[in-house]
């Protein structure tokens, strides 16, 4: 009992002069971080490399320890030895400076750096040495970049899976010294099929269910790319929470293996309550909302995956000052073959109010602004991959808006949407492409109704990083409505907001009087183009710099036309928050085409400031 309550003693000993040491550094600033003996790399490269600058609050001190500056001082080094310095060496110190202040050092001692010689491959036969090289992203003369030399052995042992040789495997030799001579020896092993596919871990969906996902059958070759997207469908059915699909009961006599599925089950009924910001469109304008979403989920109906869904959404919607509120209420059966296609299809009931447009002529909305529609909606997605994905929607619904003039509308729409979206993150992207593609068609169910149009729509917006903390961003947008009789104007697209062209709040195209009395300015046809610099500071603000361009027409034919854009620049600040970023922006015109007309406003200073959450696109 003795030795327990002093061993205890000691340990809390340690724990308080370690807490105690840890805390020494709030009683001083960092002010410079100093960078000693890199002559490969400039002090400007290096800070890149590492996440600690100088600080100048308490609370930015907070981050500043001992073990952190050790993490930054060793991911330092790595950054070395991924650079071909195999045998660097970086030390950290610090020096006290007027009392209160601190200087980090980084002494690094570079030492010599390995190259690539020569490369020789031995053993293959599946693939060229030019194909090798290529998967290993290293050329003769190259710093021997460790870290991405042993990355890129998985893409060839990767490729050879691909092609039916999983258990293919490199060996390799090395001559060492400065000018580094590598031979890479390739045991491609054999081609094998797949003799069985047995399926592990489900209790409660039927496998007869998830085998139906499998398209994989006996005598197939083994191929990973094949299996992944197995595993991606299985996973998509939603009542799992992991899939593994590995290989196993290897016959190297036969070349043939078994396929073992193996599966954890998701909780069959859950009750999600999400929050957050989102962007969209209603009454085809574009908008920023908060909302909430309460739903509850069984994600295994009758023990075969059927979902069915129950949910509601309230959403706050902000065009710019003006704020107004949407409620959506839906019941919707999901089930994932339609017939003896793999197509998941939702059978869905809804409700749903929305504001119409901010853009009304008045001071205040009403209810005059409101869209409100309800029906029925059946819609198949087809998922090529996590990243590209086609949905098909047929629906029969009821749609009122008192600018209409119409009452309650039947309408049958039919839309088709495909997507590519690659983006690293959804609300701060820094990388990656989402590419849009929509159409639909319309037409009014009784005989009295007018409504027969076709519309076909495609936006591009890209993103890339330019340096640690400056993203570059870009969009291109345009589409067409194509009437065969009539289309209400409410129905058709309107631009000019702080997700569109932010310099004009109402007034791009043509005016349009609807049968409620009130005039829109809308178009059939629209052209938009954005491109946006954004720069991350201290505290989590930034700064964006962006310019805007669009115009809507009848038709495409002035599309030439570059007096008849609506073009502006400006500069925003944005603070950055776990649901989003929000923004203060103030645009500046460059060409107005109602320049000298009666739509002109005269606008002050702060009239022309916008409001948003999230980004513009």
């Amino acid at each position: 009992m003795k030795r327990f309550l002093l061993t205890l003693l000691l340990v809390l000993a340690a724990v308080t002069l370690f807490a105690q040491d840890e805390d020494i550094l709030l009683n001083y600033k960092l002010r410079k971080v100093i960078f000693k003996g890199n002559r490969q790399f400039s002090d400007r490269q290096l800070k890149r490399v590492v996440d600690i600058k100088p600080v100048w609050t308490r609370r930015a001190m907070r981050r500043i320890s001992y073990r952190y500056i050790k993490s930054q001082t060793q991911q330092l080094k790595n950054y070395y030895v991924s650079e071909g310095f195999l045998n660097c060496e970086v030390r950290d110190s610090l020096v006290i400076h007027d009392e209160k202040s601190l200087h980090l050092y980084f002494n690094i001692t570079e030492n010599q750096r390995f190259r690539i010689k020569q490369i020789s491959i031995e053993g293959n036969t599946l693939l060229s040495d030019g194909e090798i090289l290529d998967l290993l992203d290293l050329r003769i003369g190259d710093p021997f970049r460790q870290y991405t030399y042993y990355n890129n052995f998985n893409r060839i042992l990767s490729r050879y899976s691909r092609m039916g040789h999983p258990f293919a495997n490199i060996r390799e030799e090395y001559d060492w010294g400065p000018e580094l001579e590598i031979t890479l020896y390739i045991d491609e092993d054999k081609h094998y099929s797949v003799r069985n596919v047995n399926i592990k871990g489900n209790r409660k969906v039927r496998t007869s269910a998830v085998r139906r996902q499998i398209n994989i059958e006996q005598g197939d070759p083994y191929r990973l790319e094949r299996i992944s997207r197995v595993q991606d469908r299985i996973y998509g059915m939603g009542a799992f929470n992991s899939v593994n699909i590995v290989p196993v009961n290897t016959d190297s006599s036969e070349q043939l293996l078994d396929l073992r599925v193996d599966l954890i089950e998701s909780k069959a009924r859950r009750f999600d309550f999400q929050f957050g910001a989102r962007q969209g469109y209603t009454g085809r304008i574009g908008y920023s909302s908060l909302f909430l979403e309460p739903q509850w989920t069984h994600k295994n109906v009758l023990h075969r995956a059927h979902r069915l869904r129950v949910g509601m959404t309230y959403e706050t919607l902000f065009h710019n000052l003006d704020i107004d509120h949407g409620i959506n209420a839906e019941i919707a059966y999901t089930v994932p073959w339609l017939i003896r296609f793999r197509l998941p299809t939702t059978f869905k009931v809804y409700y749903n109010r929305d504001v119409y447009s901010p853009f009304s002529q008045r001071n205040t909305l009403s209810e005059d602004d409101i869209l409100t529609d309800y029906g029925v909606n059946l819609s198949s997605i087809w998922r090529y991959n996590r990243n590209i994905y086609t949905r098909a929607s047929l629906a029969l619904k009821n749609v009122k808006n008192e600018l209409s003039g119409e009452g309650f509308e039947p309408l049958t729409e039919f839309t088709v949407q495909s997507r590519f979206d690659n983006r690293n993150n959804f609300i701060y992207p820094s990388k990656g492409w989402n590419i849009l593609l929509n159409s639909g068609y319309v037409l009014g169910t009784q005989a009295e109704t007018e409504t027969d149009y076709f519309r076909l729509e495609g936006s591009v917006n890209g993103y890339t990083r330019i340096l640690r903390n400056m993203v570059l961003a870009g969009r291109v947008e345009a589409g067409r409505f194509f009437d065969r009789k009539t289309i209400n104007p409410v129905y058709l697209y309107q631009m000019g907001s702080e997700t569109t062209v932010r310099g004009w709040f109402k007034s791009i195209g043509d005016p349009y009087l609807t049968a409620g009395g009130d005039t829109i300015y809308a178009g059939k046809s629209k052209v938009m183009g954005n491109v946006e610099l954004r720069t991350d500071l201290i505290w989590n603000f930034g700064v964006n710099v962006f310019l805007d361009a669009g115009r809507l027409d009848n038709d495409f034919s002035g599309i030439t036309e570059w007096n008849g854009y609506y073009v502006n620049t400006g500069v925003g600040i944005y603070y950055k928050t776990p649901i989003g970023p929000v923004r203060v922006e103030l645009p500046l015109i460059i060409n107005n085409p109602n320049a000298g007309t009666v739509r002109e406003r005269e606008e002050g200073f702060f009239q022309r400031i916008n409001f948003g959450l999230l980004f513009a696109f």
